[in-house]
């Protein structure tokens, strides 16, 4: 066994004098012979359920000598023996082997570059069935062009540069409980996501573009006395009689109907589209598969539409050049947060006090469905967002462009014709931002514009993949592992989910959880443990997935997610003891999680005990997890990535879920030798930090996320909480952060 850990750069090139396996009685036409494809297979030694097809290429119809010309760059964090290389014939319902051959995977170690004409062989047989020519070769992680750049090489969209970046905590954050020197000396202060979207939406003249899997009409972006009250709809209608463009592109949820709007997972696309309903605002409902007419034409596309979605979230607008009033300029805002119900909130979270006003008419508790706001306790919602500005601007615009185009709603009219937007803006403040966009998306629901890649690892890569008879961006998963790579002292993740690396789980392999981000982190530990080096990575997540806890689903996500946690500690204290460190695990990877629990001074008295036995439980304990739906890592606190994808296969693959995000960093704030960096990005996990550690925050260690002194305080404060909170009596929790509930 050797363990490939790198990229593998393959060409297949075409295959010669192929076996026909179409030649019997059933052929109804002469010209009728084999439709051949490759499978790349990567063998991992514990048996043929364990193996993974790692790359596959388009299925050429009936020819025995097919040209594929296809180029794969794939990353590998695996255990292996060997890979083949198959050629299938593609029937109908099935497909049968024509020949396969193997290459050890000592061989792509030793020998770097393979290339060549190699025979098929079949059932022992090495000749006869044809000949594959191909080419492929192996960079270690170490190898890697470009592994120090931050730029991800190898991307549709390149790095930008003279881009402004906003970072946001929440729906609404008004003020941190602990103060934070920003650069200059000043008192660094959050800004208000809602409240500059509102901003966006209301100042603009030209154009207000919105993706989301879920944007309610209903929603109230404002709920400070004195503030706009009026809905987003109402909004909407509104800057679109006053001649702005205003198109909502949204997932079609496909149990949602005109009887049912809301449908299974509450999106109200449907309500939405109706409420439209001839004014000037242009909505479309798409299906994750856009070219599934007939959502039963194949068993692909149902499968496709009902089971994954689209999950982008983004607003484009034009605003005024603050130099310039008549010229306006691209903002695009990128992040985890739909518009819509249940998002509202503020840094404090809490479960009872906005049950009379902010959250009356928006109240959410999926654990307890039955819950209404006449009693509590409400679900608090954590989030993370960004507005961007400058070139990167464009680039979300054009995700947008592309996918509005696939779905033959109609043509977006070139906005270079407007006279007073400037197409290229650009920030020149010394402290600007550079920033990258990373998408997670297929074929099935836009046309690439391939005019946008500019190749960074080599020329000749193709920056999108080949897989399940489509192209592929996943430029948003090497995103993650050409920064974990990259990282020197520390990570800090917040996400809805964490689950992958399955082909290194102990037991339970089975499923769809094959990501390598887990399993990447856990190496990168390893290896500074072998280096006599400082690391740390903090992970926050929920403290179980959104609804019952009970529920199969539920249950089931928690199996993976322990799964994955069970093997990155597994593999920390196997390198703690090999290389003689007086450690524990945790002082290496420490998970986290939210909640809050209030005492009963702060509920309001117009509030009641409701009648079903679990929610009068619910309503005494004055308990509730904060629910984490954040989408980002922070490396090293210089570089930043946000957006719409979780982490798990259904936002990495590609193929599944449709997911965008955004890179970020400020040149003149990067990490200098073991000094971390001092911008923006910095402050803003300070000011995550301070959110959820509350006037506890660790204020003294928190400068050095990697030290053993920040990750110690970090776990007793986090300890500390949870005991609180599972403790029973009036007190509340001294902060909102927790330990993770589980025995390391």
């Amino acid at each position: 066994m050797v363990f490939l850990h790198g990229v593998l750069d393959v060409h297949i090139q075409k295959a010669t004098n192929l076996a026909n396996l179409d030649s019997c009685f059933l052929r109804f036409n002469k010209k009728d012979v084999s439709d051949p494809y490759v499978c790349m297979t990567l063998h991992t030694g514990e048996g043929e359920q364990w193996d993974y097809d790692i790359a596959t290429t388009s299925i050429i119809n009936n020819n025995l000598n097919p040209v594929w010309d296809q180029r794969f760059f794939i990353d590998l964090c695996h255990e292996s023996s060997a890979i083949t290389f198959t050629v299938w014939d593609k029937d109908l319902l099935s497909s049968d082997v024509i020949g396969s051959t193997t290459i050890s995977a000592g061989q792509i170690v030793h020998n770097t570059d393979t290339s060549g004409a190699f025979k098929l062989g079949k059932d022992g047989k090495n000749s006869g069935n044809g000949v594959l020519h191909f080419s492929m070769t192996y960079y270690d992680k170490g190898s890697l062009p470009n592994k120090d750049s931050f730029e991800v090489p190898s991307c549709l969209f390149p790095l930008r540069s003279n881009c402004n970046v906003t970072l946001y905590q929440d729906t609404h954050c008004k003020k941190l409980p602990v103060s934070i020197e920003n650069k200059d000396g000043g008192k660094y202060e959050p800004r208000s996501t809602w409240r500059d979207i509102h901003t966006a939406i209301t100042e603009a003249k030209l154009l207000i573009y919105i993706v989301g899997w879920s944007v309610s009409v209903k929603t109230v972006l404002l709920r400070d006395e004195g503030d706009d009250n009026r809905t987003l709809g109402e909004i909407l209608k509104e800057k679109s009689y006053q001649g702005v463009k205003v198109k909502l592109l949204l997932w079609d949820e496909m149990t949602s109907t005109d009887m049912k709007k809301g449908g299974a997972m509450n999106t109200e696309d449907n309500y939405t589209h109706v409420f439209f309903k001839g004014t000037n605002v242009d909505v479309f409902l798409q299906a994750r598969d856009v070219k599934a007419e007939d959502i039963m034409a194949t068993s692909k596309k149902p499968f496709t539409n009902f089971c994954f979605t689209h999950h982008q979230k983004t607003v484009v607008v034009d605003a005024p050049i603050e130099a310039k009033s008549d010229q306006r300029k691209l903002v695009a805002f990128v992040g985890g947060l739909d518009l819509t119900g249940g998002r509202y909130d503020t840094c404090e979270h809490p479960l009872f006090r906005t049950l009379v006003h902010e959250h009356e008419n928006d109240f959410r508790n999926r654990m307890l469905p039955t819950l209404t706001s006449k009693s509590g306790p409400r679900q608090p919602w954590h989030d993370i967002h960004s507005r961007i500005e400058g070139p990167a601007a464009l680039d979300v615009l054009n995700n947008f462009a592309e996918r509005w185009k696939k779905s033959g709603k109609c043509f977006i009219a070139p906005l270079e014709k407007e006279k007073n937007l400037n197409m290229n803006f650009k920030v020149t403040a010394k402290d600007s931002w550079n920033v990258q966009m990373f998408r997670s998306i297929n074929s099935d629901s836009l046309d690439f514009n391939i005019k946008n890649a500019e190749i960074g690892f080599r020329a000749d890569i193709p920056v999108l993949k080949f897989k399940r008879g489509g192209e592929v961006d996943d430029s948003l998963h090497r995103a993650y592992l050409h920064n974990i790579r990259k990282a020197r002292r520390f990570i800090y993740i917040e996400n809805q989910y964490f689950m992958g690396s399955r082909h290194m789980w102990s037991e339970h392999k089975e499923g769809k959880s094959g990501n390598l981000i887990p399993l990447e982190i856990a190496i990168k530990i390893e290896e500074k443990i072998r280096d006599g080096e400082r690391f740390t990575a903090y992970i926050l997540i929920p403290m179980f997935p959104e609804g019952q806890p009970e529920a199969e689903v539920t249950q089931e996500i928690l199996h993976k997610q322990v799964q994955t946690m069970r093997m990155m500690y597994g593999r920390i204290a196997t390198a703690i003891k090999w290389y003689k460190v007086d450690a524990h695990p945790q002082d290496y990877l420490v998970f986290l999680c939210l909640a809050n629990k209030e005492p009963p001074t702060v509920v309001p008295k117009q509030l009641q005990a409701p009648p079903e036995p679990e929610n009068t439980l619910a309503f005494h304990n004055r308990r509730n997890m904060i629910y984490v739906h954040s989408k980002m890592a922070i490396f090293d606190d210089e570089y930043a990535i946000i957006g719409s994808a979780n982490i798990n296969d259904r936002s990495m693959s590609g193929s599944r879920d449709s997911e965008i995000a955004v890179g970020v960093y400020q040149p003149s704030y990067t990490a200098e030798g073991s000094f971390l960096s001092t911008g923006h990005v910095g402050q803003f996990r300070r000011a995550l930090w301070a959110e959820h550690f509350g006037e506890s925050a660790p204020v003294d260690v928190w400068d050095d996320p990697a030290s053993l002194d920040c990750v110690k305080k970090v776990q007793a404060l986090a300890e500390a909480s949870l005991r609180a909170y599972i403790t029973p009596g009036d007190h509340a929790t001294p902060h909102h952060i927790m330990i993770y509930p589980l025995q390391v």
